[in-house]
């Protein structure tokens, strides 16, 4: 018979927490590229093994994340703790404001992608082509510095990064992680499948959830961090859409923030208005938001008005919603679409009355499906027509 020790199980991949020390360096155009060889990105297949991997890519990650809160910090934010007056040990979840959010007439909101890390737009641009820059807050902050925040003060936003990813506390590592992030901390060894998640340790008190966190920054950070009568410009990136709307559609919540809103766009929004019960908030939502979708056409294509396109598979939605230019990915909306999205949220700060113009659509008719005939056939040039050749066997 034969009996396996703990300590013959394999060690857990171990990999350093820097950028140089994984092999990579930030070159001159801002995109991380392969110390070995520069005209390469980040590999993440490095063996068979799935968990060398991805503990590769969990450091990897958190190299980005420090160059990534090193910049919004240089462009004037800082990091707050969440709840309110936690100290470094405790269970909390980091959120970037403008430190003299109290003075600033206009703040601009903005809830991430749930499964971002705080400050990440886009991973694949983020460390791939594009750079940190373009694929991450900083390039959203850089331009929200140039804005006015009202059409009587030309001073710029105050700026929040809420933080609906890092809700999973690692009391090892003494910060939050994403759900996925949380999958690859350290274990005992190689082999071992996980932990169990106990909320006593890993729950954020009163951000256990995105919507517990949306609902907290409300609550707290804005109404506790920002002048009362500062006008606010939402924006709301992927899952975080529902989380908002769900959020404001109540009435009491409605009651409390309807009349501080200037404006609120969702970036790959897709959820019907049907199941809205607050009528001033669907009123809202036709007359001062705009959606901008996953789509190949140019940007700022008007897709659908408040009831939707059934052309384009589009519900209603309950406002209007354009083209991102982004076919596929629901995280690159905002940086394919940033100026145009930023500039709808001054446009509705800075202008007295402000609301959304009608939305024309152009439905231009598809061609109607015929079959190929001989005649068709015919009309083909030579040099264009497919080599065919045919091959007997005996």
């Amino acid at each position: 018979m034969f009996r396996r020790h703990w300590s013959g199980l394999p060690k857990d991949p171990v990999f350093p927490a820097d950028l140089k020390g994984l092999g990579y360096f930030v070159n001159a155009q801002d995109e991380v590229r392969s110390i070995a060889d520069p005209h390469f990105y980040f590999k993440f297949f490095l063996n068979r093994h799935p968990r060398i991997n991805f503990r590769q890519r969990f450091r990897f990650d958190q190299a980005l994340e420090r160059l990534v809160h090193e910049r919004l910090e240089k462009q004037g934010l800082q990091k707050v703790a969440l709840p309110l007056g936690s100290a470094p040990q405790d269970r909390h979840v980091p959120v970037f404001v403008s430190p003299d959010l109290m003075s600033r007439a206009r703040v601009v909101v903005i809830f991430g992608e749930p499964s971002q890390d705080l400050g990440v737009l886009a991973g694949r641009v983020l460390s791939g082509p594009g750079g940190i820059d373009k694929g991450s807050m900083v390039s959203v902050v850089q331009a929200l510095q140039a804005q006015a925040s009202s059409g009587t003060d030309s001073s710029p936003p105050g700026v929040v990064l809420a933080n609906t990813g890092q809700l999973y506390w690692w009391p090892e590592g003494k910060r939050g992680l994403t759900v996925t992030s949380s999958a690859n901390i350290p274990l005992p060894s190689m082999v071992h499948l996980g932990r169990q998640h106990v909320p006593a340790l890993n729950s954020i008190p009163q951000n256990e959830d995105p919507a517990s966190h949306v609902n907290y920054v409300f609550r707290e950070v804005i109404g506790g961090l920002a002048k009362q009568d500062a006008i606010i410009s939402l924006v709301a990136i992927g899952g975080s859409c529902e989380l908002v709307t769900k959020f404001l559609d109540n009435e009491v919540n409605w009651a409390a923030w309807g009349d501080r809103l200037s404006s609120m766009l969702l970036l790959g929004h897709v959820y019907p208005d049907d199941g809205l019960k607050t009528p001033a908030f669907k009123e809202f939502l036709t007359k001062r938001t705009r959606a901008y979708v996953t789509s190949n056409l140019p940007l700022d294509t008007a897709l659908a008005p408040p009831t939707g396109n059934a052309h384009q598979g589009i519900p209603n939605l309950g406002c209007p919603c354009y083209s991102s230019s982004e076919p596929l990915y629901d995280e690159v909306i905002l940086i394919r679409a940033l100026e145009s999205a930023l500039r709808y949220a001054e446009d509705a700060a800075t202008t007295s009355g402000f609301e959304n113009p009608p939305v024309e659509i152009v439905v231009t008719d598809e061609p109607e499906e015929r079959e190929f005939t001989d005649e068709d056939w015919a009309k083909v040039p030579e040099d264009q027509k497919p080599w065919v050749s045919s091959t007997s066997f005996v």
